[in-house]
C-alpha cells in the first residue's frame, strides 16, 4: 500500500466519523428534549398564568388574553432547532393572529442583544417576548422543568394549558393551534 492511499484511506476513515458523529448528535438533539417532557413540572389540564417584563419595556400578563389561544415560546438564540421552529411560528401568527391566536416569546438564556439582532432579521416575529435579563430567564424556564428547547406551551381560550410540545414540531404545533381555534370557549 502506498503512501498516498494510505492518507486517502485515513481521511475517508476520518470524513465517515465526522459524519457519524454529525449524525448521532443531530438524533440526540431532535430526540433528547422529549425526555424534557416528562421533566416538565407544569400540569396540563391547569390554568397557567405567566407575568413579566417585556424586553421592549412594559409588562405582560397572559390572564390579559382570556379568551384567546395562545402559545408561549420558550426559545433561544443560541438553539439551532429554535431558530429552524421560528418560521413556522411567524406563518402560524400571521395566519391566525386575528382569529384569536396570541404568542408570547420566552427567550432563554440569550442576551437582549441576541433577541433584538433576532427581532430585526424577523420583523413579522413582532409578538411579545418576556425577557428577564438576569439570569436570561433561565430560573422561569428551570421552575417549570423545561430543559428542551425550544418547548411550546399552548393555552386554551380559558387560560388551561393544553399541550407542552417539546422538541422540533411545527406539524403539531400547527395542528394544535388549529383545533383549539375551532373549539368555542365555553366548550373547553
Amino acid at each position: 500500500m502506498t503512501m498516498q492511499t494510505k492518507i486517502s484511506n485515513t481521511r475517508n476513515g476520518i470524513f465517515i466519523l465526522a459524519l457519524l458523529v454529525l449524525v448521532m448528535s443531530l438524533i440526540l438533539l431532535r430526540f433528547e428534549p422529549a425526555a424534557a417532557l416528562a421533566n416538565t413540572h407544569i400540569a396540563r389540564g391547569k390554568v397557567l398564568i405567566l407575568h413579566g417584563r417585556l424586553l421592549g419595556g412594559g409588562k405582560l400578563n397572559t390572564a390579559q388574553w382570556k379568551g384567546k389561544v395562545i402559545v408561549v415560546d420558550f426559545w433561544g438564540t443560541w438553539c439551532p432547532w429554535c431558530l429552524k421552529q421560528s418560521p413556522y411560528i411567524e406563518k402560524i401568527y400571521q395566519k391566525y393572529h386575528g382569529h384569536g391566536l396570541e404568542v408570547v416569546g420566552i427567550p432563554v438564556l440569550s442576551t437582549a442583544a441576541a433577541v433584538h439582532q433576532f427581532a430585526r432579521k424577523h420583523p413579522k416575529a413582532d409578538w411579545p417576548e418576556i425577557f428577564n435579563k438576569n439570569p436570561g430567564n433561565g430560573a422561569l424556564a428551570q421552575k417549570l422543568g423545561i430543559s428542551g428547547f425550544p418547548t411550546e406551551f399552548i393555552i386554551d381560550q380559558k387560560g388551561v394549558l393544553r399541550h407542552i410540545i417539546v422538541g422540533y414540531s411545527p406539524r403539531e404545533l400547527v395542528a394544535d393551534v388549529k383545533a383549539l381555534l375551532k373549539t368555542p370557549a365555553n366548550d373547553n
